[in-house]
Protein backbone atom coordinates (compact mmCIF):
# COMPACT_ATOMS: atom_id res chain seq x y z
CA UNK A 1 0.00 0.00 0.00
CA UNK A 2 1.72 3.17 -1.23
CA UNK A 3 -0.01 5.39 1.31
CA UNK A 4 1.17 3.25 4.21
CA UNK A 5 4.74 3.26 2.94
CA UNK A 6 4.62 7.05 2.58
CA UNK A 7 3.32 7.38 6.13
CA UNK A 8 6.14 5.18 7.42
CA UNK A 9 8.67 7.45 5.71
CA UNK A 10 7.07 10.52 7.25
CA UNK A 11 7.08 8.99 10.74
CA UNK A 12 10.82 8.34 10.42
CA UNK A 13 11.41 12.09 10.12
CA UNK A 14 11.35 13.44 13.71
CA UNK A 15 9.76 16.81 12.93
CA UNK A 16 9.32 17.69 16.61
CA UNK A 17 8.14 21.22 17.34
CA UNK A 18 9.90 22.99 18.94
CA UNK A 19 12.14 23.50 17.05
CA UNK A 20 10.42 22.07 13.97
CA UNK A 21 13.47 20.57 12.29
CA UNK A 22 12.27 18.05 9.74
CA UNK A 23 9.10 19.90 8.73
CA UNK A 24 10.64 20.67 5.34
CA UNK A 25 11.61 17.05 4.74
CA UNK A 26 8.07 15.90 5.53
CA UNK A 27 6.61 18.51 3.20
CA UNK A 28 9.07 17.54 0.46
CA UNK A 29 8.00 13.88 0.52
CA UNK A 30 4.37 14.92 0.25
CA UNK A 31 5.28 17.33 -2.56
CA UNK A 32 7.03 14.57 -4.52
CA UNK A 33 3.99 12.30 -4.22
CA UNK A 34 1.62 14.98 -5.50
CA UNK A 35 3.94 16.32 -8.21
CA UNK A 36 4.20 12.85 -9.76
CA UNK A 37 0.52 12.99 -10.74
CA UNK A 38 0.74 16.50 -12.15
CA UNK A 39 -0.23 18.82 -9.30
CA UNK A 40 1.30 22.29 -9.27
CA UNK A 41 3.41 22.43 -6.09
CA UNK A 42 5.30 25.13 -4.24
CA UNK A 43 7.07 25.45 -0.92
CA UNK A 44 6.47 28.71 0.92
CA UNK A 45 8.73 29.61 3.86
CA UNK A 46 7.83 31.99 6.67
CA UNK A 47 10.26 34.79 7.65
CA UNK A 48 11.69 32.39 10.24
CA UNK A 49 12.37 29.82 7.50
CA UNK A 50 9.54 27.38 8.33
CA UNK A 51 8.43 25.70 5.06
CA UNK A 52 4.84 24.80 4.16
CA UNK A 53 3.59 22.94 1.10
CA UNK A 54 0.83 24.17 -1.20
CA UNK A 55 -0.21 21.87 -4.07
CA UNK A 56 -3.00 22.69 -6.52
CA UNK A 57 -5.23 20.64 -8.78
CA UNK A 58 -6.87 23.24 -11.07
CA UNK A 59 -10.63 23.51 -11.45
CA UNK A 60 -13.32 26.03 -12.40
CA UNK A 61 -13.14 29.30 -10.43
CA UNK A 62 -16.89 29.75 -9.92
CA UNK A 63 -17.10 27.31 -6.99
CA UNK A 64 -15.38 27.46 -3.59
CA UNK A 65 -11.98 25.81 -3.75
CA UNK A 66 -11.64 22.72 -1.57
CA UNK A 67 -8.65 23.01 0.79
CA UNK A 68 -7.26 19.88 2.48
CA UNK A 69 -5.30 21.13 5.49
CA UNK A 70 -2.76 19.18 7.55
CA UNK A 71 0.44 19.92 9.46
CA UNK A 72 3.92 18.45 9.26
CA UNK A 73 5.15 19.00 12.84
CA UNK A 74 4.62 16.75 15.86
CA UNK A 75 4.83 17.17 19.62
CA UNK A 76 7.83 15.93 21.64
CA UNK A 77 8.08 12.40 23.03
CA UNK A 78 9.39 10.82 26.22
CA UNK A 79 11.15 7.91 24.55
CA UNK A 80 11.58 5.88 27.74
CA UNK A 81 7.79 5.74 28.15
CA UNK A 82 7.12 4.25 24.69
CA UNK A 83 6.94 0.51 24.15
CA UNK A 84 8.38 0.92 20.63
CA UNK A 85 10.60 3.50 18.97
CA UNK A 86 8.37 6.55 18.23
CA UNK A 87 10.30 7.37 15.05
CA UNK A 88 10.92 3.92 13.59
CA UNK A 89 7.66 3.62 11.67
CA UNK A 90 7.29 -0.05 12.60
CA UNK A 91 4.19 -2.12 11.91
CA UNK A 92 3.53 -4.38 14.89
CA UNK A 93 0.49 -6.65 15.32
CA UNK A 94 -1.48 -4.80 12.66
CA UNK A 95 -0.71 -1.29 13.94
CA UNK A 96 1.71 1.33 12.64
CA UNK A 97 3.53 2.90 15.58
CA UNK A 98 5.00 6.36 15.76
CA UNK A 99 4.61 9.98 16.67
CA UNK A 100 2.36 11.61 14.10
CA UNK A 101 0.46 8.52 12.95
CA UNK A 102 -2.72 10.14 14.25
CA UNK A 103 -1.66 13.76 14.78
CA UNK A 104 -1.35 14.41 11.94
CA UNK A 105 0.91 12.84 9.35
CA UNK A 106 -1.58 10.01 8.86
CA UNK A 107 -4.24 12.54 7.86
CA UNK A 108 -1.79 14.33 5.55
CA UNK A 109 -1.30 11.04 3.70
CA UNK A 110 -5.07 10.47 3.53
CA UNK A 111 -5.40 13.89 1.88
CA UNK A 112 -2.53 13.24 -0.51
CA UNK A 113 -3.77 9.82 -1.59
CA UNK A 114 -7.30 11.13 -2.10
CA UNK A 115 -6.04 13.88 -4.42
CA UNK A 116 -3.74 11.47 -6.24
CA UNK A 117 -6.82 9.38 -7.04
CA UNK A 118 -8.73 12.48 -8.12
CA UNK A 119 -5.88 13.65 -10.36
CA UNK A 120 -5.72 10.24 -12.01
CA UNK A 121 -9.20 10.60 -13.50
CA UNK A 122 -9.65 11.61 -17.13
CA UNK A 123 -11.62 14.79 -16.40
CA UNK A 124 -10.94 18.05 -14.57
CA UNK A 125 -12.53 18.37 -11.12
CA UNK A 126 -15.60 20.57 -10.72
CA UNK A 127 -13.59 22.94 -8.53
CA UNK A 128 -10.01 23.64 -7.58
CA UNK A 129 -8.53 21.36 -4.92
CA UNK A 130 -5.64 22.68 -2.82
CA UNK A 131 -3.52 20.46 -0.57
CA UNK A 132 -1.88 22.46 2.23
CA UNK A 133 0.61 20.87 4.66
CA UNK A 134 1.85 23.50 7.08
CA UNK A 135 4.59 23.93 9.64
CA UNK A 136 4.25 25.01 13.27
CA UNK A 137 0.71 23.92 14.15
CA UNK A 138 1.85 22.41 17.45
CA UNK A 139 3.27 25.76 18.59
CA UNK A 140 0.31 27.90 17.60
CA UNK A 141 0.55 28.09 13.80
CA UNK A 142 2.08 31.56 13.60
CA UNK A 143 4.81 30.33 11.25
CA UNK A 144 2.50 28.06 9.31
CA UNK A 145 -1.24 28.37 8.65
CA UNK A 146 -1.55 31.74 10.38
CA UNK A 147 1.24 33.21 8.26
CA UNK A 148 -0.04 31.63 5.04
CA UNK A 149 -3.58 32.92 5.47
CA UNK A 150 -2.36 36.40 6.41
CA UNK A 151 0.40 36.82 3.83
CA UNK A 152 -0.46 34.39 1.02
CA UNK A 153 -4.22 34.04 1.24
CA UNK A 154 -4.48 33.80 -2.54
CA UNK A 155 -2.40 30.60 -2.42
CA UNK A 156 -4.79 28.90 0.02
CA UNK A 157 -8.15 29.73 -1.50
CA UNK A 158 -8.78 33.40 -0.69
CA UNK A 159 -8.85 34.95 -4.15
CA UNK A 160 -10.69 38.20 -4.90
CA UNK A 161 -13.83 37.66 -6.91
CA UNK A 162 -14.07 33.96 -6.08
CA UNK A 163 -16.19 32.18 -3.45
CA UNK A 164 -14.51 31.64 -0.10
CA UNK A 165 -12.90 28.22 0.34
CA UNK A 166 -14.25 25.15 2.05
CA UNK A 167 -11.59 23.56 4.24
CA UNK A 168 -11.22 20.04 5.60
CA UNK A 169 -8.78 19.45 8.44
CA UNK A 170 -8.23 17.77 11.79
CA UNK A 171 -10.31 17.48 14.94
CA UNK A 172 -12.96 14.92 14.08
CA UNK A 173 -11.88 11.33 14.71
CA UNK A 174 -14.61 8.82 15.37
CA UNK A 175 -15.00 7.43 18.87
CA UNK A 176 -16.30 4.10 20.13
CA UNK A 177 -17.55 3.30 23.61
CA UNK A 178 -19.90 6.28 24.15
CA UNK A 179 -23.06 4.72 22.70
CA UNK A 180 -23.86 1.31 21.26
CA UNK A 181 -22.87 2.75 17.86
CA UNK A 182 -19.63 4.69 17.41
CA UNK A 183 -19.82 8.45 16.96
CA UNK A 184 -18.30 10.22 13.95
CA UNK A 185 -18.05 13.93 14.80
CA UNK A 186 -17.94 16.54 12.07
CA UNK A 187 -16.29 19.51 13.75
CA UNK A 188 -17.88 22.85 12.89
CA UNK A 189 -15.97 24.99 15.38
CA UNK A 190 -13.65 25.00 18.35
CA UNK A 191 -13.08 26.70 21.65
CA UNK A 192 -11.04 29.84 21.13
CA UNK A 193 -7.87 30.39 23.17
CA UNK A 194 -7.62 33.63 25.13
CA UNK A 195 -4.39 34.21 27.04
CA UNK A 196 -4.29 36.91 29.69
CA UNK A 197 -2.08 38.04 32.54
CA UNK A 198 -3.11 39.14 36.04
CA UNK A 199 -0.68 41.22 38.07
CA UNK A 200 -1.25 41.83 41.78
CA UNK A 201 0.32 44.62 43.80
CA UNK A 202 0.65 44.90 47.54
CA UNK A 203 2.89 46.26 50.24
CA UNK A 204 6.39 44.78 50.38
CA UNK A 205 7.83 43.88 53.75
CA UNK A 206 9.60 41.47 56.06
CA UNK A 207 8.26 37.96 56.45
CA UNK A 208 8.31 38.41 60.22
CA UNK A 209 6.21 41.59 59.97
CA UNK A 210 3.82 40.78 57.12
CA UNK A 211 1.87 43.76 55.74
CA UNK A 212 -1.92 43.71 55.51
CA UNK A 213 -2.09 43.85 51.70
CA UNK A 214 0.18 41.19 50.20
CA UNK A 215 0.49 40.71 46.45
CA UNK A 216 0.70 36.91 46.56
CA UNK A 217 -2.32 36.58 48.84
CA UNK A 218 -4.38 38.93 46.68
CA UNK A 219 -3.32 37.03 43.57
CA UNK A 220 -4.24 33.71 45.17
CA UNK A 221 -7.73 35.02 45.96
CA UNK A 222 -8.13 36.19 42.37
CA UNK A 223 -6.98 32.83 40.99
CA UNK A 224 -9.44 30.98 43.20
CA UNK A 225 -12.28 33.31 42.19
CA UNK A 226 -11.90 33.11 38.41
CA UNK A 227 -10.39 29.68 37.71
CA UNK A 228 -12.26 26.63 36.51
CA UNK A 229 -15.32 26.08 34.34
CA UNK A 230 -17.69 29.00 34.02
CA UNK A 231 -21.46 28.89 33.93
CA UNK A 232 -22.60 26.08 31.64
CA UNK A 233 -24.58 26.90 28.52
CA UNK A 234 -25.43 25.17 25.25
CA UNK A 235 -23.93 26.36 22.00
CA UNK A 236 -26.35 25.67 19.11
CA UNK A 237 -24.00 23.05 17.67
CA UNK A 238 -24.03 21.12 20.95
CA UNK A 239 -27.81 21.37 21.23
CA UNK A 240 -28.05 19.84 17.74
CA UNK A 241 -25.58 17.15 18.76
CA UNK A 242 -27.72 16.16 21.74
CA UNK A 243 -30.81 16.04 19.47
CA UNK A 244 -29.08 13.57 17.14
CA UNK A 245 -27.75 11.48 20.04
CA UNK A 246 -31.24 11.26 21.54
CA UNK A 247 -32.43 9.59 18.32
CA UNK A 248 -29.85 6.80 18.47
CA UNK A 249 -29.49 6.27 22.23
CA UNK A 250 -31.93 4.38 24.41
CA UNK A 251 -33.00 4.24 28.03
CA UNK A 252 -31.58 6.77 30.46
CA UNK A 253 -29.12 8.12 27.89
CA UNK A 254 -31.89 8.90 25.42
CA UNK A 255 -33.92 10.72 28.08
CA UNK A 256 -30.86 12.73 29.12
CA UNK A 257 -30.04 13.78 25.55
CA UNK A 258 -33.69 14.72 24.87
CA UNK A 259 -33.68 16.88 27.99
CA UNK A 260 -30.48 18.64 26.91
CA UNK A 261 -31.75 19.18 23.37
CA UNK A 262 -35.12 20.51 24.48
CA UNK A 263 -36.41 23.95 25.34
CA UNK A 264 -35.07 23.67 28.91
CA UNK A 265 -31.64 22.52 27.76
CA UNK A 266 -29.75 25.48 29.23
CA UNK A 267 -31.29 24.91 32.67
CA UNK A 268 -30.62 21.18 32.40
CA UNK A 269 -26.99 21.58 31.37
CA UNK A 270 -26.32 23.86 34.33
CA UNK A 271 -27.80 21.32 36.71
CA UNK A 272 -25.99 18.39 35.11
CA UNK A 273 -22.67 20.12 34.40
CA UNK A 274 -20.68 18.41 37.22
CA UNK A 275 -21.82 14.95 36.10
CA UNK A 276 -21.15 15.71 32.42
CA UNK A 277 -17.65 16.96 33.21
CA UNK A 278 -16.94 13.86 35.30
CA UNK A 279 -18.38 11.23 32.96
CA UNK A 280 -18.86 12.55 29.43
CA UNK A 281 -15.28 13.07 28.27
CA UNK A 282 -14.84 15.88 25.74
CA UNK A 283 -18.54 16.76 25.91
CA UNK A 284 -17.97 17.93 29.47
CA UNK A 285 -15.54 20.54 28.17
CA UNK A 286 -17.92 21.76 25.46
CA UNK A 287 -20.70 23.04 27.71
CA UNK A 288 -18.84 25.96 29.27
CA UNK A 289 -15.91 28.30 28.93
CA UNK A 290 -12.92 27.52 31.13
CA UNK A 291 -10.15 29.57 32.73
CA UNK A 292 -6.96 27.82 33.81
CA UNK A 293 -3.90 29.31 35.53
CA UNK A 294 -0.76 28.08 33.80
CA UNK A 295 2.24 30.10 35.03
CA UNK A 296 2.77 31.98 38.28
CA UNK A 297 5.62 34.26 39.32
CA UNK A 298 6.17 36.08 42.60
CA UNK A 299 8.81 36.67 45.22
CA UNK A 300 12.57 36.53 45.21
CA UNK A 301 13.60 35.58 48.79
CA UNK A 302 11.93 33.39 51.36
CA UNK A 303 11.80 36.01 54.12
CA UNK A 304 10.72 38.94 51.93
CA UNK A 305 7.10 39.74 51.12
CA UNK A 306 7.15 40.89 47.44
CA UNK A 307 5.31 43.95 46.25
CA UNK A 308 4.19 42.27 43.01
CA UNK A 309 3.11 38.84 41.76
CA UNK A 310 1.59 37.70 38.50
CA UNK A 311 -0.08 34.76 36.86
CA UNK A 312 -0.90 33.89 33.27
CA UNK A 313 -4.13 32.14 32.29
CA UNK A 314 -5.24 29.98 29.37
CA UNK A 315 -8.96 30.59 28.83
CA UNK A 316 -10.86 28.51 26.29
CA UNK A 317 -14.08 30.11 25.04
CA UNK A 318 -17.01 28.64 23.15
CA UNK A 319 -17.55 30.24 19.72
CA UNK A 320 -20.47 32.40 20.92
CA UNK A 321 -18.70 33.83 23.97
CA UNK A 322 -18.03 37.59 24.09
CA UNK A 323 -14.30 37.70 24.87
CA UNK A 324 -14.32 41.46 25.43
CA UNK A 325 -17.17 41.11 27.89
CA UNK A 326 -15.30 38.39 29.75
CA UNK A 327 -12.19 40.58 30.03
CA UNK A 328 -14.28 43.46 31.41
CA UNK A 329 -15.76 41.11 34.01
CA UNK A 330 -12.31 39.84 34.99
CA UNK A 331 -11.11 43.43 35.28
CA UNK A 332 -13.94 44.22 37.72
CA UNK A 333 -13.08 41.17 39.82
CA UNK A 334 -9.39 42.10 39.69
CA UNK A 335 -9.97 45.57 41.07
CA UNK A 336 -11.47 44.05 44.21
CA UNK A 337 -8.17 42.20 44.75
CA UNK A 338 -5.69 44.91 43.74
CA UNK A 339 -5.14 42.94 40.53
CA UNK A 340 -4.73 44.35 37.04
CA UNK A 341 -5.83 42.16 34.11
CA UNK A 342 -4.09 42.44 30.74
CA UNK A 343 -4.86 40.53 27.55
CA UNK A 344 -1.86 38.79 26.01
CA UNK A 345 -3.27 37.11 22.91
CA UNK A 346 -6.43 35.71 21.43
CA UNK A 347 -7.57 33.87 18.34
CA UNK A 348 -10.64 32.06 17.15
CA UNK A 349 -13.60 32.25 14.84
CA UNK A 350 -17.29 31.45 14.59
CA UNK A 351 -18.61 27.96 14.07
CA UNK A 352 -19.07 27.13 10.40
CA UNK A 353 -22.54 26.65 8.91
CA UNK A 354 -23.60 23.36 7.39
CA UNK A 355 -22.97 23.15 3.65
CA UNK A 356 -23.20 20.53 0.94
CA UNK A 357 -19.72 19.38 2.01
CA UNK A 358 -21.14 18.61 5.46
CA UNK A 359 -23.77 16.43 3.81
CA UNK A 360 -21.07 14.53 1.89
CA UNK A 361 -19.10 13.97 5.10
CA UNK A 362 -22.20 12.72 6.90
CA UNK A 363 -23.11 10.33 4.09
CA UNK A 364 -19.61 8.83 3.89
CA UNK A 365 -19.40 8.61 7.69
CA UNK A 366 -22.57 6.57 7.90
CA UNK A 367 -21.11 3.99 5.50
CA UNK A 368 -17.98 3.32 7.56
CA UNK A 369 -17.64 -0.02 9.39
CA UNK A 370 -19.77 -0.42 12.54
CA UNK A 371 -22.27 2.13 11.20
CA UNK A 372 -21.09 5.23 13.14
CA UNK A 373 -23.44 8.12 13.88
CA UNK A 374 -22.44 11.32 12.05
CA UNK A 375 -22.95 14.26 14.38
CA UNK A 376 -22.09 17.96 14.23
CA UNK A 377 -19.77 18.91 17.07
CA UNK A 378 -17.24 21.32 18.47
CA UNK A 379 -13.75 20.52 19.75
CA UNK A 380 -12.12 21.81 22.95
CA UNK A 381 -8.68 22.10 21.34
CA UNK A 382 -7.49 24.75 18.89
CA UNK A 383 -6.53 23.77 15.32
CA UNK A 384 -5.25 25.61 12.26
CA UNK A 385 -8.81 25.65 10.92
CA UNK A 386 -9.46 28.71 13.07
CA UNK A 387 -7.30 30.88 10.78
CA UNK A 388 -9.57 30.00 7.86
CA UNK A 389 -12.79 30.51 9.83
CA UNK A 390 -11.57 33.95 10.91
CA UNK A 391 -11.44 34.91 7.21
CA UNK A 392 -14.97 33.63 6.60
CA UNK A 393 -14.20 30.20 5.16
CA UNK A 394 -16.34 27.18 5.98
CA UNK A 395 -14.05 24.71 7.74
CA UNK A 396 -14.73 21.23 9.08
CA UNK A 397 -12.64 18.83 11.12
CA UNK A 398 -13.18 15.25 10.00
CA UNK A 399 -11.06 12.11 9.93
CA UNK A 400 -12.82 8.86 8.88
CA UNK A 401 -11.25 6.62 11.49
CA UNK A 402 -13.05 5.30 14.56
CA UNK A 403 -10.75 5.03 17.57
CA UNK A 404 -11.10 3.30 20.89
CA UNK A 405 -10.69 5.47 24.01
CA UNK A 406 -7.29 3.80 24.47
CA UNK A 407 -6.04 4.90 21.06
CA UNK A 408 -7.56 8.36 21.40
CA UNK A 409 -5.54 8.82 24.60
CA UNK A 410 -2.29 8.46 22.62
CA UNK A 411 -2.79 11.90 21.05
CA UNK A 412 0.13 13.94 22.44
CA UNK A 413 0.77 10.95 24.72
CA UNK A 414 2.75 7.73 24.69
CA UNK A 415 2.49 4.84 22.21
CA UNK A 416 0.71 6.76 19.43
CA UNK A 417 -0.26 4.36 16.66
CA UNK A 418 -2.83 3.72 13.95
CA UNK A 419 -4.47 0.43 12.94
CA UNK A 420 -3.27 -0.49 9.44
CA UNK A 421 -6.66 -1.78 8.29
CA UNK A 422 -8.38 1.30 9.70
CA UNK A 423 -5.90 3.56 7.94
CA UNK A 424 -6.57 1.83 4.61
CA UNK A 425 -10.32 2.24 5.06
CA UNK A 426 -9.80 5.89 6.01
CA UNK A 427 -7.84 6.54 2.80
CA UNK A 428 -10.72 5.01 0.83
CA UNK A 429 -13.31 7.12 2.69
CA UNK A 430 -11.27 10.32 2.28
CA UNK A 431 -10.97 9.59 -1.43
CA UNK A 432 -14.73 9.09 -1.64
CA UNK A 433 -15.32 12.47 0.04
CA UNK A 434 -12.84 14.38 -2.11
CA UNK A 435 -14.19 12.79 -5.28
CA UNK A 436 -17.83 13.46 -4.38
CA UNK A 437 -17.05 17.04 -3.31
CA UNK A 438 -14.99 17.83 -6.41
Amino acid sequence: MEGLELLQELIRIPSVNPPGDGEGAVAELLRERLARVGLETEMLSSPAGRPSLVARLPGPPDRPPLVLLSHTDVVPVERERWRHDPFAGETIAGELWGRGTLDMKGVAVMHAEAVVALASRDREPDREVIVVAVADEEAGGGEGAGWLVAEHGDRVGFTDGRPLPEVLGEGGFGLSGVLARPLMPIILGEKAPLRFRARATGSPGHGALPPEHQAIRELARFIETVSGPRRAHLHPVMREQFRVLAEVADGVQARLFRLLAGSSGDLAVRALAPQLRARAGAIGHLIADSITPTEIHGGYKNNVVPGEAEVTFDARLLPDTDADGLLRELGRIGRRHHVEVEEIWRTGGPASPRSSLFDVLAAVSSRLPDNPVPVASLTPGATDLRFFRERGATAYGWVPLVLSPELLATFHGDDERIPVDGFARAVTAMTEVVTAAS
